[in-house]
């Protein structure tokens, strides 16, 4: 064991004694083309599958848009379970008409891999009803997809592997994403910090009605503080960001045997309505309490009920500021 110290040693200090050492391999393989030595950083981004449409339609539209995507050199995928760097997800409304042409509408949001909405593009086409109830494709998804697509490319044709799209929905469905595709390539092509996140949504606390006592402003004060702590917005000004909150209270005795009330019934409807007045959904709480307790002083009653209801009522909230391309809570 000393010996070999020793030894290691003293190549140490020989090393140290030379000069500056050569460099065989500095520079090698740079006089042909020097970006074959540079691997782009690929912006991956994974393409959700639509809910809510026929599977076939669904998948169709996955794999176009990732068609489309990787033909700009953006290395996307749908299947794969993998976290893309982006999140492109897409809420489509679909009409059929007399003819057999489903009319579609799809609303396309980009998300970073935070779950941040970035920013949203809308486009409509026609889909034939037979291409729209098409069956879902039945290869497998290209997964060469974690390599930089350029050589995703030459590995495809080497291979002779790959989706070919040859079938006529996978045609149709091709069409119908050519220009969100290509507002997604602009997106992750240019200067990331010109990318403007999208804005937050708003809750408007409005018509809080049929409390006796303070229940009223107690029930808004309540919900104002809580929706804050969650990080949500709150602005009294509607607008096209603002879903709107109301309260509507009821406080009703129920008597005893002898007619002589000992509690009172206590029935609060919370409901979501858009700007427009839409409703958007909708919770009710019933509970008891002392008859007369709510007569004057809601107190700990009103942070109870409210505090319920944000938490009942923030699943809705994500799921609407989603659809409409908005965050939940505002980008710090």
């Amino acid at each position: 064991m000393a010996l070999r110290i020793l030894s290691v040693m003293m190549v140490v200090v020989v090393l140290g004694a030379c000069g500056k050492l050569p460099r065989p391999f500095e520079g090698a393989g740079r006089e042909g083309d020097p970006a074959l030595l540079d691997v782009p950083d690929a912006q991956t981004v994974k393409v959700d599958i639509a809910d809510d449409l026929p599977e076939g339609a669904a998948r169709h539209l996955a794999r176009a848009m990732v068609r489309a995507l990787r033909a700009s050199d953006i290395a996307a995928y749908s299947e794969d379970p993998s976290a893309g760097k982006y999140v492109l997800h897409p809420n489509v409304i679909a009409q059929l008409d007399n003819s057999g042409q489903a009319h579609v509408d799809v609303t396309w949001l980009l998300y970073n891999n935070q779950g941040l909405a970035i920013d949203s593009t809308a486009n409509t086409g026609q889909i034939s009803a037979q291409s729209w109830f098409a069956e879902a494709p039945t290869g497998p998804e290209d997964s060469a997809m974690n390599v930089p697509p350029d050589i995703a490319r030459k590995i495809e044709k080497l291979s002779d592997s790959g989706e070919r799209p040859e079938s006529p929905a996978a045609i149709e469905f091709d069409q119908l994403v050519i220009a969100p595709a290509s507002w997604v390539v602009a997106k992750l092509s240019g200067d990331r910090k010109s990318m403007v996140m999208a804005k937050p949504l708003k809750v408007a606390l409005v018509d809080f009605e049929g409390a006796p006592g303070d229940g009223n402003e107690a029930l808004q004060r309540s919900a104002r503080a809580f929706l804050l702590a969650k990080g949500i917005t709150v602005d009294n000004e509607i607008g096209s960001q603002s879903i709107v909150l109301s309260a509507s209270i009821n406080v009703a005795p129920v008597a005893k045997d002898n007619g002589t009330p000992d509690i009172d019934r206590v029935s609060i409807e919370w409901v979501l309505l858009d700007d427009s007045g839409h409703e958007l959904g909708q919770m009710t709480q019933n509970n008891a309490v002392p008859h007369g307790k709510l007569d004057e002083k809601w107190g700990s009653v009103a942070s109870l009920a409210a505090q319920a209801a944000v938490d009942a009522l923030e699943g809705a909230l994500a799921q609407i500021a989603r659809d409409r391309g908005l965050l939940l809570r505002p980008d710090k």
